[in-house]
């Protein structure tokens, strides 16, 4: 290569450098640990609090410590006692509602066998009753410093409750997103929040969840995707568009191309209590979506902002000389993202080997991030989660994925 040739190389990969720098710290943003952080958005009594409660305790058992291969470690030792104690009690004892109150939780994920810790995922709170009923100062306040908190997530949950939308039907959808676009209209009128528009930080990737799923047991989540779009696709274009005035790069926003069904236990509606904790659908693969789906998402909006990149690798280079965010720890392993890159290039690609190399490597970070790969390639499991890829995937058995660690 001449001198000519290698300057105009470095300008070409300087440019995509910067381009990507900007992509990146516009969808993830800077974090200091391996971590994702998911808000949680829903009305009263649409279920949050049951959700965590479920979604904390039943990772806990032995059970699903051996098939997962990993534990979830509550970081406040107080915050992990009191949801497991709720665990236990919930099918006699219903949890007590959280008014107005917001909350933070923090979790560690750590494969079996390692001593350290090797991702955390932390859990914002935004109380449904915010919507409504905010009312003292002290209130407003809290509320304002919530949501402040919260934008740093990745990702969102937004619950549309299976009970109120079989008892009042349509309606209620129509209702619900309406509530939340004026929702998110008083809170661009805080100052705090008005001083950082537009939002560099924001979670840019929305599932629409049915909380209470098992209520409507033949429902599908494309059913229930369906069902959105159909009755409430004005509201919900009206939330995103709220959304999109107040962020850095709209087009790097996803809400309503993602959906899942989501049941904490089987519900009695008609006596207001729990029947059976085991009876539990979607919860099993928040962890999977909250961790993968931003990765994924994030080289797809990469590879489209620039044609110049055209394979995985080159997008996680990107990421990995410039991310000063979680980003950066993961690429500095090959496993997972040689994976994608496989994948989107509708290579058959064995999950199990690729995880096994992962760890005889020592890359427990690869290790854990297939080992949520695999869950999210389970039977059945199109019933429950619809997720936008527009790159193909192909999960089928016998190529080898991924370089060693470095």
């Amino acid at each position: 290569m001449s001198k000519q040739e290698s300057n105009f190389f470095d300008n070409v990969l300087g440019a995509i450098g910067d381009l990507g720098n900007k992509v990146v710290r516009t969808i993830q943003g800077y974090r200091p640990k391996f971590e994702q952080h998911i808000a949680l958005f829903g009305e009263s009594g649409s279920g949050k609090t049951t959700l965590l409660t479920v979604f904390y305790g039943y990772q806990q058992e032995i059970k699903f410590q051996k098939n997962a291969g990993y534990r979830l470690l509550a970081d406040d030792l107080t915050q992990g006692q009191n949801l497991l104690s709720s665990f236990y009690k919930i099918t006699a004892q219903p949890i007590a509602p959280t008014r107005l109150t917001s909350r933070k939780y923090s979790f560690s994920i750590r494969p079996d066998g390692v001593a350290e810790d090797v991702g955390r995922m932390v859990w914002h709170d935004y109380p449904g009753e915010w919507w409504t009923e905010t009312k003292t100062a002290e209130e407003q306040k809290d509320k304002e410093n919530t949501f402040l908190s919260l934008i740093s997530s990745d990702i969102a949950l937004f619950l549309v409750d299976g009970a109120k939308l079989m008892n009042q039907g349509d309606k209620y959808l129509k209702y619900l997103f309406c509530n939340f676009r004026d929702e998110i209209s008083r809170l661009k009128k805080y100052p705090a929040l008005k001083e950082k528009f537009p939002l560099t930080h924001f979670p840019r990737i929305w599932l629409i969840c049915l909380s209470k799923s098992d209520i409507l047991p033949d429902v599908t989540v494309e059913d229930f995707k369906k069902r959105v779009i159909e009755v409430a696709n004005e509201e919900l274009q009206a939330v995103r568009e709220e959304i999109r005035e107040i962020i850095e790069e709209p087009e790097l926003f996803n809400l309503g191309d993602d959906y899942l069904l989501l049941s904490a236990a089987e519900y009695d509606e008609k006596n207001e209590s729990i029947k059976n904790i085991e009876k539990r659908k979607g919860i099993d693969l928040i962890a999977p979506i909250v961790f993968t789906v931003p990765v994924k998402r994030s080289v797809m909006w990469a590879k489209r902002k620039t044609a110049t990149i055209a394979t995985t690798a080159v997008a996680v280079e990107i990421i990995r000389k410039f991310s000063t965010g979680w980003l950066k720890w993961v690429p500095l392993v090959g496993y997972y993202f040689g994976l994608l890159d496989q994948m989107a290039k509708d290579k058959v690609v064995d999950l199990t080997v690729a995880k096994d190399e992962a760890i005889k490597k020592g890359c427990f970070i690869d290790a854990i991030l297939i080992a949520f790969e695999q869950k999210l390639f389970t039977r059945d499991i199109g019933k429950t989660f619809i997720f936008r890829n527009e790159e193909s995937i192909c999960e089928k058995a016998n190529t080898r994925v991924g370089k060693e660690c470095r």
